[in-house]
């Protein structure tokens, strides 16, 4: 009569086996092959990000614009940037966001921004429900598609 413990048994070149024993050896070796699979695929995917950016010659950081001072009142939000990067920057066609809402340049940086040149504007501001001493987040985003993204306090100045 069999034991309700036993373990069912593998023969295999007259030596007996656990079949508990060879289905961990089995689970170690699937564990090893998902390891060795999952290195693959992150390197594959480290190595396409890696030449995609060295073809492009770093072109997404080669404009570079700061805002050196601001000042925020009323519905006018008037910016001061200067172009700190390698290339020129074409502020005459940028979009500025206020808090995700378009805001309108009324003067100002409708040029094109040399290196080293910098220009002040004034933005008419259409959101409403500003609190002051309250920070905003403002983008500029310019035709060659570079994103700058800034904090304006309402009331203040930088």
């Amino acid at each position: 009569m069999a034991h309700q413990n036993d373990v069912p048994r593998l023969y295999l070149l007259n030596r007996r086996f656990s079949r508990r024993g060879v289905s961990q050896v089995i689970a170690a070796l699937l564990l090893i092959a998902i390891a060795v699979a999952a290195a693959v695929l992150l390197y594959v995917f480290a190595i396409g990000l890696l030449g995609s950016l060295a073809s492009s010659g770093g072109q997404q950081t080669k404009q570079q614009v700061i805002m050196e001072a601001y000042s925020f009142s009323g519905s006018a939000l008037t910016i001061s940037v200067r172009n700190v990067g390698a290339a020129t920057v074409d502020m005459s066609g940028a979009d500025y966001f206020l808090n995700g809402v378009s805001a309108s340049p009324n003067n100002g940086c409708m040029l094109t921004l040399t290196i080293s040149g910098s220009c002040t504007t004034t933005l008419t501001v259409t959101t409403t429900n500003l609190s002051s001493g309250a920070g905003y987040p403002l983008k500029i985003i310019t035709p060659e598609g570079g994103v700058f993204s800034y904090s304006v306090i309402y009331g203040g100045s930088g």
